[in-house]
């Protein structure tokens, strides 16, 4: 009776003990097999109306028709795009907490604005561009690109843009190419800056089609030169700055992250499904209405990609801060 005992209480420890390491080794695993069981929370660093939120709504609306769970996106504005992302880093990670992100992060974080960059994370996917245009204030009276430069060369023009993120870079881009005078107005995304343009407040700012086409059309400003290789579909009558003699071309990519740890499972799961998307014909056609592009990376070549923009971001920072 006593050997019975013993026996069965071995049995039970080795069981016992069984469904401790499978919980302990295994959860994980368990938890990226029946992913997602819940709502996905994404985090967009700016503030709603620009392009970046618009851009991210459009993301999620279509990515939801290819994963059985929906997306929350949750927009955390503040210090240039940097403070929903240092929230992000802070999240769980399984696969339930996810952001956006694009080049302005880089310009951040060199510039000492943050200390995180975009390898504080694990990049997701790439899911479009947005080719950004000169924008001046109908108070200005200017229709043209020379006009502009005309004006810039005999007083001062002031941009209106985030100090702490990507139109920093491409305002000394511009400033240097065009030969021009100007300063740089700081505001909290490229909403806030829209809004100040139209309403007379500053002279110019880089803008994205999406966030500017309703005060162009309404009269409060005025497209003078696209930063792309070719002109724009939707905005044909816009010269590019290369066509009128100028080796400016200004672009960002939108792209998705997680926080470190999130299990690669997911990572290549979510991937996969932002690529579903990416070639759906709907987001496509929603991207293209919006004044935007569709540029799919997955996990790997959006790395590469961010990697690249780095170095590059890092080297600019450093000749303006340098020349300061």
């Amino acid at each position: 009776m006593k050997k019975k005992t013993f026996k069965l209480a071995i049995t039970i420890f080795i069981v016992s003990l069984s469904a401790i390491l499978l919980v302990g080794c295994g959860g994980k695993e368990a938890s990226v097999d029946s992913y997602p069981e819940r709502e996905i929370e994404m985090i967009i660093p700016w503030a709603p109306g620009g392009g970046s939120d618009i851009e991210g709504r459009l993301v999620t609306e279509h990515a939801q028709n290819q994963i059985d769970t929906t997306f929350v996106n949750v927009n955390l504005p503040g210090v240039g795009g940097t403070v929903g992302l240092e929230e992000l880093e802070e999240k769980e990670a399984n696969g339930y907490h996810l952001g956006q992100i694009h080049e302005g992060l880089l310009v951040a974080h060199h510039s000492g604005i943050t200390p995180i960059n975009f390898d504080n994370f694990i990049p997701i996917a790439a899911m479009s561009t947005a080719d950004q245009i000169l924008a001046v204030a109908s108070h200005l009276d200017v229709t043209t690109l020379e006009e502009f430069v005309e004006l810039g060369q005999s007083e001062e023009i002031r941009f209106g843009g985030t100090v702490s993120g990507i139109p920093r870079v491409w305002l000394e881009q511009m400033g240097q190419e065009l030969d021009i005078q100007y300063n740089l107005v700081g505001y909290e995304g490229l909403g806030e800056a829209i809004q100040a343009l139209a309403g007379g407040h500053i002279d110019a700012a880089i803008v994205d089609y999406p966030s500017a086409k309703d005060f162009v059309e309404a009269g409060h400003m005025n497209f003078l030169a696209v930063g792309t290789q070719e002109r724009l579909d939707h905005a044909s009558d816009v010269p590019t700055f290369i066509e009128s003699g100028y080796d400016i071309v200004l672009s960002i990519n939108r792209g998705y992250v997680a926080p470190i740890g999130t299990p690669q499972e997911i990572i290549d799961y979510l991937g996969q499904i932002f690529e579903e998307t990416a070639n759906d014909p709907a987001y496509i056609e929603a991207v293209t209405n919006a004044g935007a592009g569709v540029n799919f990376m997955g996990p790997e070549e959006y790395k590469a990609h961010l990697e690249s923009q780095d170095a590059i971001i890092k080297a600019i920072i450093e000749d303006i801060e340098a020349s300061e």
